[in-house]
């Protein structure tokens, strides 16, 4: 069977025609991306359901973890269920690994695939409106009276196929820029989930619209060759248009791969944002047909980032280095009318940015200033204090114009060591989690990698503040003993003093000058101390100066009774959070109840 598609001649009424096609099929494109919303809805309540029906969302749940009444409904028809849906949704949210490369969770994957599909089969179906024609003699039916009548075909028509692929593409620019809005999501909000949740999807979306809309190109260029127009259809503004928008994306598709974006994250989110706003005007002079999808994205896209604009604080704050450490110290003073915001969500972050005021040199197009234009860099909130309104950051020093900027500031003489920076947000999941002081939860789990703690450490506290019987512990692994040395306060007990909290140093853990010899792996250390702030000095006992055995940790957390419900949370390096999703996996598939959440910024 050959290539069904064919250049037809269509008269102005089969031009309509297919013009009202193409408009219906893009219509029914956008739409159709409510209906994984309102399934997962469906899923949500669903499982809603099964927790009512089991039990498992009241508080006797844990107030007697080894009861019989658990047990038998663990064992009941509803409690299998649940213990399989837990079961499948893990595996879905493992990452794929082939060719000894990630390729993302399951779920991205098996969801991209099947929406894939699903747009693909809109771009096809209905595309047969060309000419009709009769076919060759030696294909002619005979019938009875041996009368020869011609069986009539369709042609296919390759430009409807081709604008196909263009707006099927296009139509889903307003949910792919709804999916990246960090301040006003509605996607997020319909789900109560957070902008990180639903910008995983936007990824996924980003690569499935550029296929089509590469396809869209690839089919133009091939009809243009084959009429031997190519030429002067490049020098034309409507095709330069499309090429200069498909070279625009191909770029962009580059700067997101992972190889790019860990050589440098800025040249990606430059060409994120640039790429975004020239799109839209590009698409609309381009194709004028969908001017409809243009103004959508745009406005959502504006919209957003004036919410951010006028919810950013612009403050002193005071920058100063941690001794022996490469990290720097940010307390930003926050207006007492809105500190609340940041106190009552611990284990959120905000993007920081800094204004014109505080850049370096006085020409403000110059270069040096105006990377910073294109700088927010997100960071977790260590801890709030309402009473003073002082909002505190932790961040290590990388060859970035951000920390390299924050590095001079703090070098500066004490009495200009305030900067004006700004604070948008806050952002993160954190707002969306379970009550993790509540006895919906046995047991939590926090594990922290560096400066990952600014994560779990607000968490940990306030978890402890709302119910001090909970039964919490925090793994924390650190470079060098002055990592840790940024949440000590001198006021109350000290980190090093809490039971619950397991500090593992994972570097060098001797000064330069006296580290002839090294400690062996499983000594137990007392580390010389480090002055914060001036204040006494303070020792900084560990429990080992080796890599946490986080298998050992995990069992030793599940061990303890197979009907309690475990939370399970992880800010720090990639490998680390992968290992330790490895070895709470195992008990996934044994049947435990586990909530999970891995803090990341890698996008």
């Amino acid at each position: 069977m050959g290539w069904p598609y064919q250049f037809v001649d269509l008269d102005a009424e089969q031009l309509q025609a297919r013009r009202h096609t193409l408009d219906r099929y893009g219509l029914i494109a956008q739409l159709s991306a409510l209906v994984p919303i309102a399934l997962f809805l469906f899923y949500r309540f669903l499982a809603w359901g099964v927790a009512k029906a089991t039990g498992s969302d009241r508080g006797s749940y844990a107030a007697v973890p080894d009861s019989p009444t658990l047990k038998r409904q663990r064992l009941s028809v509803v409690g299998l269920y649940s213990t399989n849906a837990r079961k499948i949704a893990w595996w879905f949210g493992d990452d794929v690994v082939f060719l000894g490369w990630g390729w993302g969770p399951r779920d991205q994957i098996i969801g991209g695939v099947v929406w894939t599909m699903w747009l693909l089969a809109l771009c096809v179906v209905g595309t047969g409106n060309g000419k009709i024609i009769a076919l060759p003699t030696q294909y002619r039916i005979r019938c009875k009276d041996n009368k020869r009548p011609l069986k009539l075909i369709l042609i296919a028509d390759y430009i409807h196929l081709t604008r196909r692929f263009g707006i099927v593409g296009v139509s889903q620019f307003p949910i792919q820029y709804l999916l990246s809005l960090k301040s006003l999501n509605p996607i997020a909000l319909a789900l109560k989930s957070s902008h990180e949740e639903v910008n995983r999807w936007h990824r996924v979306l980003g690569r499935i619209i550029y296929i089509f809309v590469a396809l869209h190109a690839i089919f133009y260029v091939n009809f243009y060759y084959q009429n031997s127009i190519l030429g002067q259809k490049i020098r034309s503004l409507v095709p330069a248009l499309g090429f200069a928008l498909i070279a625009a994306m191909s770029f962009l598709f580059g700067t997101a791969l992972s190889l790019v974006r860990q050589y440098s994250y800025r040249v990606f989110f430059i060409t994120h944002l640039l790429v975004a706003l020239a799109l839209p005007p590009a698409i609309y002079f381009h194709a004028h047909h969908a001017s409809l999808y243009v103004w959508e994205a745009l406005i959502v896209f504006l919209v957003d980032i004036a919410k951010r604009r006028f919810d950013t604080i612009t403050t002193d704050t005071e920058v100063e280095l941690i001794p022996g450490t490469d990290l720097v110290k940010l307390v930003g003073t926050i207006p007492r009318g809105k500190i609340d915001r940041f106190a009552k969500n611990p284990g959120t972050h905000i993007y920081l940015s800094i204004p014109s005021a505080s850049r370096p040199g006085k020409n403000p197009i110059a270069p040096a200033n105006l990377v910073f234009e294109f700088s927010f860099n997100p960071f977790s909130i260590a801890a709030v204090d309402e009473n003073s309104g002082e909002l505190t950051l932790v961040a290590r020093q990388h060859d970035g114009p951000m920390t390299r900027a924050f590095a001079k500031f703090a070098s500066k003489t004490s009495a200009d060591s305030k900067v004006k920076l700004s604070f948008d947000g806050p952002y993160g999941c954190a707002k969306r989690f379970p009550n993790l002081a509540s006895p919906d939860f046995d047991r939590i789990l926090l594990v922290a990698g560096g400066v990952g703690a600014t994560f779990t450490l607000p968490l940990y506290r306030w978890i402890l503040a709302e119910n001090p019987t909970a039964r919490v512990q925090m793994v924390w692994a650190v470079r060098a003993a002055g990592d840790a040395t940024w949440p000590a306060t001198g006021e109350g007990k000290s980190i090093t003093d809490d039971d619950n909290i397991q500090l593992f140093l994972t570097g060098d853990i001797v000064d330069n000058a006296t580290d002839d010899a090294r400690l062996s792996d499983d000594s137990d250390v007392e580390l010389a101390s480090l002055s914060d702030n001036g204040q006494q000095a303070r020792q900084i006992p560990t429990y080992s100066n080796k890599r946490p055995d986080l298998q050992s940790i995990v069992d030793d957390v599940f061990r303890q009774g197979f009907e309690e419900r475990i939370a399970v949370l992880v800010c720090g390096p990639e490998a680390m959070a992968q290992d330790l999703r490895y070895h709470v996996g195992a008990w996934v598939r044994r049947g435990r109840s586990v909530w999970w959440h891995n803090e990341s910024f890698a996008w």
